[in-house]
């Protein structure tokens, strides 16, 4: 696949994801801890695609990649979900697992495999130029604890510095899960109306 073209498809999908977090900071710039993380979150995805844009600037035009089609349609129709979604957004939980369901596709991972395949044709790339933001996850998990439901919290679990760290938590029970239970409770005590 022309690299161009795969380049091309990235940043239009970094860009999507970045005009949907821009929604979300309009819709909730009234919570300045949640406007904040909504701005960090659009800037990090526009800066993925500014990034993009540079190194296709450095590429050839005939350069070859791997055919990543397969992998670009799901995350095309998980963002064009996602947009119709945050059209109905009626508070912050909603736009909260839109943002989840967002972070936990590939598409990071996407763009950083074809940064990694491009950098050993181009050392001018830097290899750290498409590095996740461990500071917005973290982010993004301790809002999701504030606001976001014990059910929004199970998806957001693998965003969480544990669960990237490979720990794992589990119930009362023994039943291994994706939110501690007392994490989870502590969130919901801590939540006011953020509609």
């Amino acid at each position: 696949m022309n690299i161009h073209a795969t380049l091309d498809r990235l940043i239009e999908l970094e860009e999507r994801v970045g005009h949907l977090y821009i929604q979300f900071y309009r819709r909730f710039a009234h919570l300045p801890g949640v406007a904040d993380l909504w701005w960090e979150m659009a800037l990090e995805e526009h800066e993925h695609a500014g990034i993009l844009k540079m190194v296709k600037a450095l590429t050839a035009r005939t350069e070859r990649g791997r055919d990543v089609r397969g992998r670009l349609r799901p995350l095309e129709a998980l963002i064009g979900g996602c947009e119709r979604d945050a059209k109905r957004v009626g508070g912050l939980k909603e736009a909260l697992a839109i943002a989840v369901r967002l972070e936990r596709s590939e598409l990071d991972r996407l763009g950083r495999e074809t940064m990694r395949g491009i950098a050993r044709a181009l050392p001018v790339v830097p290899r750290s130029a498409f590095a996740p933001h461990e500071a917005h996850l973290d982010r993004l998990t301790r809002t999701v604890r504030k606001f976001g439901g014990e059910e929004v919290l199970r998806e957001a679990w693998a965003l969480s510095r544990e669960a990237r760290g490979g720990q794992a938590a589990r119930m009362p029970g023994g039943h291994a899960t994706a939110v501690p239970r007392s994490t989870a409770q502590a969130g919901r005590r801590k939540v006011t109306n953020p509609r």
